[in-house]
């Protein structure tokens, strides 16, 4: 008996070659480890994409940008505390308060930094000086106080204290 196909016979012994031959099952196990790889990969570029928000978060080791900032804020903030009204007349701000409760208006400013510094966890205190506060310009009619002030700024790594001499404007109610 002949065989019908004369191909039959080779069919079927390349298939039981490719199936027992290893370079076929090392193409086998490099396709899954292939895939594998793809995986792990995407997995990996997703956590790397939100790499650059945490780096972003950290705060910065120096304080010196934070003391400069306070320095810049205080008597505005100061200011604002001493006010009891504060207008607007000709686009211009006027303040009118008592400027004889400037320890007060002082002490509240002071409290409110330290409250948000520490929140950052560093330390601030601001001290009136022995002359508190004076006219500017004696005999003016501008209502202009300086007021002497020692910021006190620090961490575990740095401290920085400054002597500060403030401009103040409250007028008296009229």
């Amino acid at each position: 008996m002949k065989n019908k196909n004369p191909n039959r016979k080779n069919k079927t012994s390349s298939y039981r070659g490719l199936h027992h031959n290893e370079n076929s099952q090392i193409m086998v196990l490099m396709g899954i480890v292939l895939v594998t790889s793809v995986f792990v990969l995407s997995s990996l570029a997703a956590n790397l994409a939100n790499l650059d928000i945490m780096i972003a978060s950290e705060r910065a080791t120096s304080l010196l940008p934070e003391f400069t900032h306070i320095k810049e804020t205080f008597a505005l903030a100061l200011n604002y505390n001493l006010a009891d009204n504060i207008t607007i007349e000709n686009n211009e701000m006027i303040f009118y308060g008592n400027i004889s409760s400037m320890t007060a208006a002082f002490n509240q400013t002071r409290d409110e930094y330290h409250v948000l510094a520490l929140q950052h966890d560093v330390l601030f205190n601001a001290y009136l000086q022995e002359r508190n506060y004076w006219v500017a310009h004696p005999g003016g009619m501008d209502c202009i106080y300086y007021v002497n002030v020692t910021l006190h700024l620090e961490n575990r790594d740095t401290r920085y204290t400054e002597n500060v001499l403030y401009s103040i404007i409250c007028r008296p109610h009229t």
